[in-house]
């Protein structure tokens, strides 16, 4: 059995497909400049923008920043175009100015700024500075720019972990001038270390495939979820078999499931 969860795992694509990128080779607003406009400055030797009194939302609180203090970097500028307006999207992070900041619970503090071209100049159309903290040991997503409706971009973030041994995905958009985290996905799981090992832990491996459906009318595409592998049952004390597919639709600012087809047994579904 174990030897059929790596050749499942291992022929199985984790990608986020359907999904275009439109990149430029050079955005028209430099790293210095966008950071600036936000921070009011900018080293240009660390490349980092100095955020201080930072003016945390009572959820997002962390002890790593007693001194509301941070260093503040560019993970991605992507320009693109929508609604006739060139546009950029910058993504960033966040970490403390007095700590070393290595470590495996070292999560640093994402965000994310959408700039927009009005009469050559540049204005900040969608900002939140506080949308979550990822990224074990500090490192950085693979970041993509993608269409997530008709002339509406966002962002997928694709984080490692390395101690559990899984992949996220995470989907920034846009919305109501700020920008939400629309949905989070675990594309990729197993645990063949511990279970090979343990007479005790059941071993388990899923993945996911997410895509965007472009056939769609509405001013959002719906986003397509196709699970399948293995997840441990705490009901039923085993490991159970995972294939579905769950359909969400973007609804005030979160993709909420309106359709489900096959079978899982993950705790949520269990009666």
């Amino acid at each position: 059995m174990r030897t059929y969860f790596k050749i499942a795992i291992g022929v199985m694509m984790v990608s986020f497909i359907g999904i275009t990128s439109t990149l430029a080779s050079r955005p028209a607003l430099s790293e210095e400049q966008a950071l600036t406009m936000i921070y009011g400055n900018y080293n240009p030797e660390t490349k980092y923008a100095t955020w201080t009194n930072i003016p945390f939302p009572k959820k997002m609180i962390s002890s790593f920043f007693e001194e509301k203090k941070g260093y503040v970097k560019a993970i991605s500028l992507l320009d693109f175009r929508e609604n006739i307006k060139n546009k950029i999207f910058l993504l960033t992070k966040t970490i403390p100015t007095n700590i070393p900041f290595d470590c495996h619970a070292c999560l640093p503090l994402i965000g994310a700024t959408v700039f927009a071209e009005n009469n050559g100049n540049w204005e900040i159309e969608a900002q939140n500075k506080f949308i979550m903290y990822d990224g074990e040991y500090g490192e950085l997503p693979t970041v993509k720019l993608i269409e997530v409706g008709k002339n509406k971009f966002g962002l997928s973030l694709e984080f490692n972990r390395v101690a559990v041994r899984d992949k996220e995905l995470s989907i920034l958009i846009p919305y109501n001038k700020t920008i939400i985290l629309a949905h989070t996905e675990v594309i990729y799981y197993e645990n063949f270390n511990d279970c090979e090992y343990s007479k005790t832990i059941p071993c388990e491996a899923h993945t996911a495939n997410v895509s965007l459906n472009k056939s769609i009318s509405d001013d959002y595409y719906n986003l397509k979820v196709k699970k399948f592998g293995t997840t441990y049952s705490e009901k039923r004390k085993k490991s159970m078999p995972v294939d579905e597919t769950i359909t969400y639709k973007f609804i005030n600012g979160k993709y909420k499931e309106i359709s489900h087809a096959g079978s899982s047994y993950i705790e949520s579904k269990e009666y």
